[in-house]
């Protein structure tokens, strides 16, 4: 390294940031630069003068701004700068002084503001500075415009020592001016390079975080179908078992209500129907759940129906389970509400059924169940009212959350009713709220938008198919690997006068499809051998059978599960445990109505 590279970069270390070294070899440079400007006028002033009072000051000068660099040599970076502005200042107005308006200092005002602009860091600092400056310019002015300083070289003189200095002088305040003007620009540049590459750097830095965003989410949507898959397969499997045991407690009610001599046991039969139909939809739930937090969400599908018969048959099914408790449910359709609305049935009866359920669960033993349906301008509301202990207002405001029960000694819940029921409700383009009167009862009130239709011949059939018929001289196969499932359906359906055969998988049913021609044909999805799904499609490509109707009884409850297998060809879908009503109404449908699929 050479001596002016050493003086240049004195007081730099390694230690500093790389701003205030550059900000040190800056004042080094300038200090260093000016001291030889200085000793350089001053010498050629001397030469064409002889007036000592031109040259000592600019040896002070020189001094002090060599001195400077010592300063930050010591360390004393702050005030080398004030320092650097305070001699060019004073410096300069010296000079103005002296020379008068032969050297034109004012010109180096750019330089000195400059400076300040250059080398302090805060903006307190640079007004300090600026201020210096503006003092300084402004005594000079002072000076000039009252002659309290003699110039040494008066102006009317016009002599060539004059003209000397004055050329000498304008390209050296020029120098100076580019050169804190360079240094200004390039630091300019530098920052917009630095910004440049801290943008640059950051969108390296979301680059790598999308990366890593969608490693987690691929990571997430692995973790979420495994675990929809497990739900969905723990689903099936339990649902084997509850179809035994859910079917077995409707059969033992259809026997208790034709032999007395059952009466003792009658009870105890309500309990384990009650039992089953609860462990029934908590399944349901947990799988309603699962989609939800997937992201599969339902999109309604409004059709006509009967509000009488629809409320009839759900209230008619929910009446077993709240004989359990001696709890009545009873229900009242304002009369200014139409016979028929719009609706989205399937989601409406979830809604219904998670309310009436949580009713039934928290109404208090020997009590009601009110369900009252009105009309109100453009809108219908459904409410539910319980007689139970109530809910705190505390615990209204995270009612509707997941996972949120209150204990119960009936039944224990999961908590997912009231979340999940509140998610039907907003995507059919309503609302739910809950008033709860602590030790009196809690009501929960739905409202949606009321669509209406004329209750035309067209919509009676609704209305019709839950007139059930007797099933004597009708013949139904029943394709179902499992031996409980196929014992527990016979015999309802022997119950009802049906002539019942029975395969164990695709191929023995095909076999015996062919051979006796059914009315109809009950089929589960998952059989050994030729799966559900194969056989469906073997029925419906053959000329003998393709237009017997075909009743899916699954144990997948996934939307995507039934969605696949009425586009296969079947005429219904139903998840097990199967509730016998509803079965037997969708085979009366197809045997009064002749339905081809």
């Amino acid at each position: 390294m050479n001596l002016l590279q050493r003086i240049v970069t004195t007081g730099c270390n390694d230690s500093l940031h790389e701003d205030k070294k550059r900000s040190i070899r800056i004042v080094n440079t300038i200090c260093l630069t000016t001291a030889s400007m200085s000793i350089a006028f001053s010498a050629c002033c001397y030469f064409l003068t002889g007036k000592e009072s031109i040259v000592a000051p600019a040896m002070i000068e020189a001094a002090l701004l060599l001195s400077i660099i010592f300063l930050n040599y010591l360390g004393r970076y702050t005030a080398a700068v004030i320092a650097l502005i305070l001699v060019n200042n004073v410096t300069i107005q010296y000079y103005s002084a002296v020379m008068g308006r032969v050297t034109e200092v004012h010109l180096l005002f750019i330089f000195l503001v400059g400076l300040s602009m250059l080398l302090f860091e805060t903006a307190k600092m640079r007004r300090l500075g600026i201020g210096i400056t503006i003092f300084c310019f402004l005594l000079g002015e002072i000076n000039m415009y009252n002659g309290f300083i003699t110039p040494e070289t008066p102006v009317d003189e016009h002599s060539a020592t004059q003209f000397v200095i004055r050329w000498v002088t304008i390209p050296s305040i020029l120098l100076l001016d580019l050169m804190v003007i360079y240094y200004y620009v390039k630091n300019v540049d530098r920052l917009q390079k630095r910004e440049t590459e801290m943008v640059q750097e950051m969108l390296k830095k979301v680059e790598r975080h999308n990366k890593e965003l969608e490693l987690l989410t691929a990571q997430l949507a692995k973790a979420t179908d495994a675990k929809t898959v497990f739900v969905r397969e723990t689903s099936h499997e339990i649902r084997t078992p509850l179809n035994a045991i859910f079917g077995i407690s409707q059969l033992l009610q259809l026997k208790a209500e034709q032999e007395h001599t059952l009466a003792p046991v009658k009870q105890l039969i309500d309990h384990l129907y009650a039992a089953s139909y609860n462990t029934r939809e908590i399944i349901n739930n947990v799988l309603e759940f699962s989609r939800i937090e997937a992201g599969k969400l339902d999109t309604p599908q409004p059709a006509a129906f009967n509000l009488q018969d629809w409320i009839e048959g759900i209230v008619n099914m929910h009446q077993y389970v709240a004989n359990v408790k001696m709890v009545k449910i009873r229900y009242r359709i304002a009369e200014n509400m139409p016979e028929m609305i719009i609706c989205d049935r399937i989601l409406l009866s979830k809604t219904l059924n998670n309310l009436l359920s949580n009713a039934i669960k928290f109404t208090c033993q020997e009590s009601e169940v009110q369900l009252r349906i009105s009309a109100e301008n453009d809108n219908w509301q459904l409410e539910v009212t319980d007689e139970g202990e109530g809910i705190s207002p505390e615990r209204q405001s995270t009612i509707f959350d997941a996972f949120v029960t209150e204990r119960n000694i009936f039944l224990e819940g999961t908590g997912l009713g009231l979340h999940i029921t509140r998610h039907l409700i907003t995507i059919m383009g309503g609302n739910i709220n809950v008033r709860s009167v602590p030790g009196k009862g809690t009501t929960f009130t739905v409202t949606l938008p009321l669509l209406t239709v004329a209750a035309n011949g067209a919509l009676r059939g609704i209305h019709e198919e839950e007139q059930f018929i007797h099933l004597s001289h009708t013949s139904i196969l029943i394709i179902e690997d499992d031996k409980m499932s196929q014992m527990i359906l016979s015999r309802f359906l022997c119950g009802l006068g049906s002539r019942v055969m029975q395969a164990e998988d695709g191929v023995q049913g095909l076999l015996l499809a062919r051979a006796s021609r059914p009315d109809i044909i009950i089929l589960d999805s998952h059989i050994p051998g030729m799966s559900g799904k194969d056989t469906l499609a073997q029925i419906r490509k053959d000329p003998l059978l393709k237009n017997i109707p075909v009743i899916i009884a699954s144990g997948d409850a996934f939307k995507e599960a039934s969605e696949e297998m009425l586009l296969a060809g079947a005429n219904e879908y139903m998840v097990k445990p199967i509730e016998f009503k509803a079965l037997h109404a969708t085979l009366t449908k197809y045997l009064q109505a002749g339905a081809h699929p």
